[in-house]
């Protein structure tokens, strides 16, 4: 369904108001007609869901225009749904839940680069428009420091801005996901299933249910981004001539341990695992000024710990799913080591005593 220049222009009319408050292009005179808007698709979002456009306000030959993005949801019938269409319809609504009541205090707050929310509409039929401000920069490739760096950084002032009970106030208050990540057990069913059942892959498999539980029950909890992959990254250089990063695509947003977006980081858009240790401890560093001095502060120790887990919780899915960033396969035999002695134990009951000995 396109979105046509007079559904556009009433859109863009109930974003005034705040597109008002947030650029900084001059709007006292800007008048929305549809005269002086053009649509652009951008793209078609996952399992034909709906569309991204792009809303172009402003005179023909401007230099200066303003941008509106809107993310236009179109779920099929909730009776007509499949176990993933409701996944992925439930994870539309999230987003739009972080942006109605979650995003402008993280912009406002803590310095967080995200698109700013300006209008979000919610039909009788599950239909969702989300409404925001466009981010601009240049994808990046995450091979330099400056990059890598960027994107901890933006990780530890969200993971402490949404610390310890802000995460279970920000599910159960504002909407946003109980499990955060698109790839958690509770949701993945059939890839666990299919998993292999023999070698380490089964092992794994026989040791799922333990490392999904360990990571619920992990000391570190916070509301992740839950799919911090380069795809939805933008990078800039700030006044200072520091690269900087602006994040999108809030789906997966919820509470879970920092070590998942990380583990997910390293793994997807580093795409290497020999630089863990030095990007670990500078995370470390950086989400341990921003914690208050009243909150539970984890150890470098801790933190290895349940990155270690998350790795084994993400080749999880991807054992059946199918595999993509780097080879995770010594991260995950390593860990496995220190449950079953690397030999497959006889239950998932086994497993469970295991992970409460090895990692609490």
């Amino acid at each position: 369904m396109t979105l046509n220049r007079h559904e556009a222009t009433r859109l863009a009319n109930e974003c005034l108001p705040l597109l008002h408050q947030s650029t900084s292009l001059p709007t006292n005179n800007l008048h929305i007609t549809e005269k002086n808007i053009t649509v652009q698709t951008q793209c078609r979002l996952w399992a034909g869901m709906g569309y991204i456009y792009n809303i172009s306000i402003g005179k023909t030959g401007e230099q200066q225009r303003h941008h509106i993005i809107v993310k236009r949801i179109l779920p099929p019938p909730k009776e007509r749904q499949s176990f993933g269409d409701k996944r992925k319809a439930d994870s539309y609504e999230c987003e739009a839940n972080f942006y109605e009541n979650v995003a402008r205090d993280l912009i406002a707050r803590h310095d967080l680069c995200i698109p700013t929310p300006y209008y979000i509409e919610r039909s009788d039929e599950g239909e969702i428009t989300i409404c925001m401000s466009r981010l601009t920069g240049r994808s990046g490739r995450l091979a330099s420091t400056g990059e890598r760096h960027a994107v901890l950084l933006w990780m530890a002032k969200l993971h402490s801005a949404t610390w310890g009970s802000k995460a279970e106030e920000l599910v159960e208050g504002k909407g946003l996901q109980p499990i955060g990540s698109y790839w958690h057990l509770d949701t993945r069913p059939d890839e666990h299933d299919s998993m292999p059942r023999r070698g380490w892959e089964g092992r794994l498999k026989k040791a799922a249910r333990a490392i999904d539980e360990r990571l619920k029950r992990d000391r570190m909890q916070c509301c992740i981004h839950g799919d911090a992959k380069d795809a939805n990254m933008l990078f800039f250089e700030n006044e200072k001539g520091e690269v900087c990063v602006g994040m999108y695509d809030f789906q997966y947003c919820g509470k879970a341990p920092p070590s998942v977006d990380l583990a997910y980081f390293l793994c997807v858009a580093v795409g290497e695992t020999e630089c863990n240790d030095h990007l670990l401890r500078f995370y470390h560093e950086q989400l341990l000024q921003r914690l208050p001095d009243d909150e539970m502060k984890p150890s470098f120790r801790e933190l290895q710990d349940s990155v270690a887990l998350a790795f084994c919780d993400f080749q999880r899915f991807m054992s059946g799913w199918g595999n993509w960033g780097c080879d995770l396969t010594d991260i995950v035999n390593q860990t496995l080591l220190r449950l079953d002695g690397g030999k497959e134990l006889r239950s998932e009951d086994e497993y469970r005593e295991a992970m409460l000995r090895e990692f609490g």
